[in-house]
Formats: C-alpha cells, sequence, structure tokens
C-alpha cells in the first residue's frame, strides 16, 4: 500500500518539518532552475533529501514518539 490512510496528522510528530522542508526546497529548486543557477537547484535538492529522511527518525511514521503503534481509527 502506498498511502497509509490511517495515519493522522495529530499522531504525526514531524509532519510540519516535513512540510517546511518540502515548502523550501521546492521554492528554491524553483528560483535555481528559473535563474539557471546549479548550486542553488542542488542545495534544494539537498533540502529535499533531508524532509525525506525526517521519515525515519523516530515517529516519522506516524507512531508515537514511544515506539509503538498508532491505535486503530474506531471512527469511521
Amino acid at each position: 500500500m502506498l498511502i497509509d490512510r490511517h495515519r493522522r496528522a495529530d499522531r504525526y510528530p514531524w509532519l510540519e518539518w516535513k512540510v517546511r522542508f518540502f515548502v523550501i526546497g521546492a521554492g528554491l529548486a524553483v528560483v535555481g532552475m528559473a535563474m539557471d543557477v546549479q548550486w542553488v537547484v542542488g542545495v534544494a535538492i539537498v533540502i529535499l533529501f533531508a524532509g525525506f529522511l525526517v521519515r525515519f527518525l523516530p515517529g516519522g511514521k506516524g507512531e508515537s514518539a514511544e515506539g509503538g503503534t498508532p491505535e486503530p481509527d474506531t471512527h469511521v
């Protein structure tokens, strides 16, 4: 399954940081491409990759920071 539909933002401690990395990285990539400056595009790629790596921090997959699994969503 590609998307975990049971993950909720209130149980996802790194969501804000992932969004910040994406916005900054995407913005820098667009600016770098528009100005044809390769090092800016390179920095943008590094920032986007850092945002991807946040997934592997404790709690990065929507689990609690203590390492437990998220409770099933009883609300349907």
